[in-house]
């Protein structure tokens, strides 16, 4: 497979045709495909606070019928913390990686936690009190438990700049790796763990260590955070970054518009597994 640059077409809008090309190949007669999907900007529109951010109907609706199928897994791999995301969603046989993947929450309810600092709790609360006197002109802080996250979306462009610059200081000199996304600013602890990492931690928990004999994937998401996947699984999945610019180069395989592409996506691969499962039985 072929990974796009930064000049490589974007289709202003995908339809059915368009994923037989970049997927009937791959998935072909694939007995098991695994579904990777960030929530934010990929399931679910972006919008200007999180709490706004509603799983449309038909989305939710296709998840649902594709996570009865036996021959799917869908996982939600995502910024916000697993419970968050999971009470979003509301689909209980799924599994869901919260915080960039720090903590895993399987279907059968086993977690994971990935180990942080021992103290690293305190430094968090210290953080967020410096980082509260930077809460203005529509700025503010999302606290995730493991990550905090300073939003930045309302605040008026000419102090943008100003206030990000001191908020990434404090997150530096407080000792937190520092993430960026759609206008927000995140700390995050100082390990080396990722959406690639937890991706790869879910499907070697589920398949083995030879995972890549026995499953397709396909990696969807919308900002710089999923780049870590797509790069982590670069050679064994298909991946998709949301986006509608062409300056910005990607690990990923294909660009698609928009949460309505993803629709698309999702709704391709039910029809094309339904239709392999129903060859499979005659």
């Amino acid at each position: 497979m072929s990974t796009n640059d930064a000049s490589a077409e974007l289709t202003p809008e995908v339809t059915f045709k368009d994923f037989d090309t970049y997927l009937g190949e791959y998935v072909g007669n694939a007995g098991k495909l695994v579904l990777l999907l960030d929530y934010d900007g990929t399931i679910s529109p972006i919008v200007a606070t999180p709490e706004l951010a509603v799983i449309p109907e038909k989305t939710k609706a296709v998840l649902e019928r594709l996570a009865v199928m036996p021959n799917i897994l869908v996982a939600i791999v995502s910024g916000r913390n697993y419970n968050n995301v999971k009470q979003l969603v509301g689909i209980d046989s799924l599994i869901y990686a919260g915080n960039h993947g720090l903590e895993i929450l399987f279907s059968h309810g086993k977690k994971y936690v990935h180990p942080v600092p021992e103290d690293y709790a305190a430094k968090v609360r210290n953080l967020l009190a410096d980082l509260e006197k930077l809460c203005r002109d529509g700025a503010w802080i999302e606290n995730k438990g493991t990550v905090l996250t300073f939003h930045y979306r309302e605040t008026p462009e000419e102090i943008r700049s100003e206030l990000v610059a001191e908020a990434q200081k404090l997150m530096e000199a407080g000792g937190f790796a520092v993430g960026k996304g759609h206008c927000v600013l995140e700390a995050r602890p100082p390990v080396t763990w990722n959406k690639g990492r937890a991706s790869l931690y879910i499907l070697k928990k589920i398949f083995g260590e030879n995972w890549r004999e026995q499953v397709c994937i396909i990696y969807a998401g919308d900002d710089a955070t999923d780049e870590d996947a797509m790069e982590a699984l670069k050679g064994s999945a298909i991946s998709f970054r949301v986006t509608k610019s062409l300056s910005q180069p990607t690990a990923a395989d294909y660009r698609i518009p928009s949460t309505d592409s993803v629709l698309t996506l999702l709704e391709w691969v039910e029809t094309h597994m339904k239709k392999e499962q129903k060859n499979d039985t005659v």
